[in-house]
C-alpha cells in the first residue's frame, strides 16, 4: 500500500519509510504499471527541468528503494530495469 499524502509505504507487511524524491519516484512506477521510463523522464517528473546533474542519481534511488522494499522473488510485484532504456513497475501473472 502507498500513501502518498502521508509519504507512507506499508510492504510485505512492513512499514517502510522513503525520502520525498525516493517515494515520488515509487510512485510515478507503480502509477504506471508495465510502462518504461527513461532515467530523462523520470529525472523530468521527479526532479523537475530545472535539475541539472548526472542522470545516474535516478539509479542510485531507484537501488535505494529496491533494497528499501526488500522485494521477494516470488512477489507479484518487482521494480525491473529496461537494460538500455530505463525502469518499470512489473506486474508478474
Amino acid at each position: 500500500m502507498i500513501d502518498l499524502s502521508e509519504y507512507k509505504v506499508v510492504a510485505f507487511g512492513k512499514n517502510v519509510t522513503f525520502t520525498a524524491k525516493e517515494m515520488e519516484l515509487l510512485w510515478c512506477l507503480a502509477s504506471n504499471p508495465g510502462l518504461v521510463f527513461s532515467r530523462n523522464q523520470l529525472l523530468e517528473t521527479i526532479w523537475g527541468y530545472t535539475y541539472y546533474g548526472d542522470t545516474r542519481t535516478v539509479d542510485t534511488h531507484i537501488k535505494r528503494v529496491r533494497h528499501k522494499l526488500d522485494i521477494p522473488k516470488d512477489s507479484p510485484w518487482d521494480i525491473t530495469t529496461v537494460w538500455g532504456v530505463g525502469y518499470k513497475f512489473e506486474v508478474r501473472k
